[in-house]
């Protein structure tokens, strides 16, 4: 089970019953196979097992970081990705969602889904003024809509990332990171971005299929 602290800031909290599996000589044993002491580095099957326990032991020393830790790990995938090969390429152009789909994509080359809606979705603006944890109270009762959130926000922050630090700002290859805060400066703005591109497009969206329904279903009048 888990706690979530940071929401409150305070602590966040995992309590695992295997703790045993904490112990590395739980893990790689004590004696060469055949033994009954053998590790799970012992056998194929063994070291798959091993592979799933070691990727858990990152995710839950990840998830406890401290939020300043947690910050500087977020903002250096965000540097890394303005740098790959398909956002380089991205024409200026191109929608906010487009962007956000590859932003999404790219980040998820780094990290787990989990971790990359994190890195989206936990910048401050949303502990302060639209909490996501409170998200399920909304969408429960959306049955037929889906608010394309983390996407909007995505390629809001990955456009403003890109103009002010990566390919779209010119010059060449940086040598350096840019200085943390003007980095976040420019994570919050485009977040911001992203919300209100996001608004736009849902209640255009939004006239388009009321007139639809009120037609009775008539793409012409609904369009017109």
């Amino acid at each position: 089970s888990a706690y979530d602290g940071h929401n409150v800031d305070v602590g966040r909290i995992v309590a695992d019953s295997t703790w045993h599996h904490w112990f590395d000589i739980n893990l790689l044993g004590i004696a060469a196979p055949p033994s009954p002491y053998a590790g799970y580095d012992a056998t194929p099957a063994g070291q798959d097992v091993l592979k799933h326990l070691d990727a858990f032991y990152l995710n839950v020393g990840v998830w406890l970081a401290p939020p300043a830790r947690q910050a500087e790990m977020r903002n250096a995938a965000w540097w890394s990705v303005l740098w790959d090969a398909q956002i380089v390429e991205l024409p200026a152009k191109a929608p906010l969602w487009f962007y956000g789909d590859q932003a999404i994509d790219a980040l998820g080359r780094r990290a787990a889904r989990c971790t990359v809606s994190r890195w989206v979705l936990d910048l401050p603006i949303f502990k302060e003024k639209i909490p996501h944890w409170e998200w399920p109270q909304l969408f429960e009762r959306l049955t037929l809509t889906d608010v394309p959130i983390e996407r909007y926000v995505a390629g809001g922050i990955l456009q403003r990332l890109s103009r002010s630090f990566g390919p779209q700002a010119g010059g060449a290859f940086p040598k350096a990171a840019p200085d943390a805060q003007a980095f976040d400066k420019e994570l919050q703005a485009g977040v911001e971005d992203g919300l209100k591109e996001m608004a736009a497009a849902v209640k255009a969206d939004s006239a388009i299929l009321a007139r639809w329904v009120e037609s009775g279903f008539n793409v012409h009048k609904a369009l017109g």
